[in-house]
């Protein structure tokens, strides 16, 4: 059996690696770029805002954009299937029902995994020109 932490990482790599097999040869170069931004973005996001307000920026950015396929869509529906909601749910209004111990609890669960996305995207996406810029993180 699998801890948290491992369902966590195979489940970002998967969808990591799916975003690899989007921009590889160079193609779809911004998604790339975006993809990186927005996981390393979360984590801030979550801590400083909260993570429903955080969820709602992400559905927000995700529905404002003509293309549903851009990367702040693509990491909401990611990071979305952490939260396991149920057929048809909206993990935004999941969250609106939860207890204070319940909400703290799914933000620090999202903000694990957010942890891995990060890791991932980080390895796999990121080019060497951005690395230098950014100091290799």
């Amino acid at each position: 059996m699998q801890t948290r932490q491992q369902q966590d990482a195979t489940l970002a790599l998967k969808h990591v690696k799916e975003i690899l097999q989007k921009v590889e040869n160079g193609k779809n170069e911004e998604l790339r770029k975006s993809y990186v931004t927005a996981t390393h973005r979360f984590p801030f996001l979550v801590r400083q805002n909260g993570l429903q307000q955080t969820l709602g920026f992400y559905a927000g950015k995700a529905n404002a954009k003509e293309n549903a396929d851009n990367a702040e869509a693509i990491f909401y529906r990611h990071i979305c299937e952490v939260l396991e909601p149920e057929k048809g749910e909206d993990p935004a209004e999941k969250l609106l029902g939860v207890s204070l111990e319940d909400y703290m609890r799914y933000s620090r669960r999202c903000l694990e995994a957010a942890l891995w996305y990060r890791r991932f995207a980080a390895s796999l996406l990121d080019d060497e020109k951005t690395k230098g810029k950014e100091g290799g993180k």
